[in-house]
């Protein structure tokens, strides 16, 4: 046994500094930003019709294209590197029906600004050869910009289908594309729900998973759930059923609170400027990471947990209140998003906690992982306070 306490203590700190090396190396990042393109296709009489539309800083990281975020000249970029961009869509995206391919046509350009800085995008547009009948159902190909980015999601959206007769009002069907599901079936004589539940699992279990933040915050949450706070010092629980419903509990006030919010911040029912969701989240990592260090909260930390466990909620939510559109069944999109949260959660668990476990009563344990690692966390969580507070 000693032995394995030896070697699951080196793997503890091992885990400690990727993951606080990770977190200050992208310390400037915004822990909660999706890249995301979206591709409209609607189906005229006769014919498809849509839209490509990238951010600018994907056009800009990805695409090596120089072009600010506003001012006149945009337009002037967009045409001179047009040929270049439409080569790159129409290599990783297409249309096909029966085995053959839909040939597309690109007109004009555009530049969409959506309000409250929530996104710049190029769009290209386009449309199905006249000469081509509008097929029954097609295979859509979306690979745009997963190749080198796991995270990025492309959304292919519907507003209106001649064919079926359906116009959404406001709402669209949308599906979603990346690197795990490049190619998907639409059915253009009845389009249902096509952003299916199961695929924003994987994008709640990604969001957690980059979301260095949550991170963090699971972590410092975790570190004493296999200590007990006696006469001013720290000491190990004596039994596995102990430490097991500490986390267990700490789990479960964390899931309760941030599905709350999750829930009514993607309905629109509860909306906070994102600078104020993001700093107080920030904090609540420090607060945590110095009550780790020296307890002042003990019988009240279940009420912090649930508190920023509110906070953290309307992060998680971020990545469906990013999205420019009301999607259709967006209930039961939430509910497979949150499913995803909670599986990238009780993964990050899983890991964790045998360790700690396995090293609870290790001298290093007390004063080098619980009491080091918070004060790694706590400076890290610091700078990103500073960082989102005040804006630098």
């Amino acid at each position: 046994m000693p032995v394995f306490r030896g070697v699951a203590c080196r793997l503890c700190e091992l885990l400690l500094l990727t993951v606080a090396t990770i977190v200050a190396a992208s310390a400037t990042a915004n822990a909660h930003t999706t890249g995301e393109t979206y591709v409209w296709l609607n189906v005229e009489q006769e014919r498809i019709t849509g839209r490509v539309e990238i951010n600018l800083r994907d056009l800009r990281e990805k695409l090596n294209i120089e072009i600010e975020e506003t001012g006149d000249g945009r337009m002037a970029v967009l045409e001179a590197t047009r040929e270049q961009v439409l080569e790159y869509i129409s290599q990783h995206y297409r249309l096909e029906a029966n085995g053959e391919l839909i040939p597309l046509e690109f007109t004009t350009l555009g530049i969409l600004d959506l309000p409250d800085d929530e996104g710049r995008y190029a769009q290209y547009f386009y449309q199905s050869a006249a000469d081509t009948a509008v097929p029954d159902k097609v295979t859509v190909t979306n690979s745009m910009f997963v190749d080198d980015d796991f995270i990025h999601r492309s959304l292919v959206c519907v507003e209106r289908n001649d064919k079926s007769g359906q116009t959404f009002e406001g709402e669209f069907a949308a599906m979603v594309f990346g690197s795990h599901n490049r190619t998907q079936e639409l059915d253009l004589t009845n389009i249902e729900l096509l952003l299916r539940p199961r695929d924003f699992i994987w994008q709640g279990v990604l969001h957690i998973w980059i979301g260095y933040d949550h991170i963090l915050f699971i972590i410092t949450l975790l570190l004493p759930a296999v200590l007990m706070y006696q006469d001013l010092s720290w000491r190990p629980v004596g039994d596995f059923k102990t430490a097991f419903w500490n986390i267990i509990r700490i789990v479960t006030i964390f899931t309760v609170a941030h599905s709350i919010t999750l829930s009514l911040a993607a309905l629109g029912l509860v909306k906070l400027p994102s600078w104020i969701v993001e700093s107080v989240i920030a904090l609540s990592i420090v607060l945590v990471a110095i009550n780790t260090i020296s307890p002042r909260f003990r019988d009240k930390t279940w009420i912090v947990i649930f508190g920023f466990g509110l906070f953290h909620g309307m992060g998680f939510a971020s990545v469906m209140s990013e999205l420019p559109f009301r999607m259709l069944n967006l209930v039961k999109v939430l509910i497979g998003f949150n499913v995803g949260v909670e599986l990238g959660q009780l993964a990050i668990v899983a890991v964790v906690f045998p360790l700690i476990y396995l090293i609870r009563r290790h001298w290093t344990y007390v004063p080098v992982v619980l009491r080091g690692g918070s004060a790694v966390i706590a400076a890290v969580a610091c700078f990103w306070f500073v960082e989102r507070a005040f804006a630098f």
